[in-house]
């Protein structure tokens, strides 16, 4: 399983950088993604609780990197009702 982190942790750079670029080209102030797209983002050695596909969340490396952009972020239940509950979306809103 280490490994896998290890390979997530590589990988990062690139889905923080198309992360990015998703917040950038949407144009707006409210932006939902899939948790998986951030979990890969900014991965944590933390098992997901659900899957073996990608890690949890490392959140305290996300709001860092998101506060320094000028988003805020939270996770939205709200969007995807009834699906996985430790994999929601997650929201960036800008003020």
């Amino acid at each position: 399983m280490n490994e896998q982190y290890d390979e997530w942790e590589k990988d990062a750079p690139r889905w923080q950088t198309e992360l990015e670029n998703k917040l950038n080209e949407h144009g707006g102030t409210d932006v939902v993604t899939h948790y998986k797209s951030v979990a890969l983002a900014f991965p944590s050695r933390t098992p997901h609780p659900s899957t073996f596909d990608y890690p949890s969340i490392d959140e305290s490396s996300l709001l860092a990197w998101a506060s320094d952009r000028g988003w805020k972020v939270q996770t939205a239940p709200e969007v995807a009702p009834g699906k996985d509950s430790t994999s929601p979306p997650i929201r960036f809103t800008q003020a």
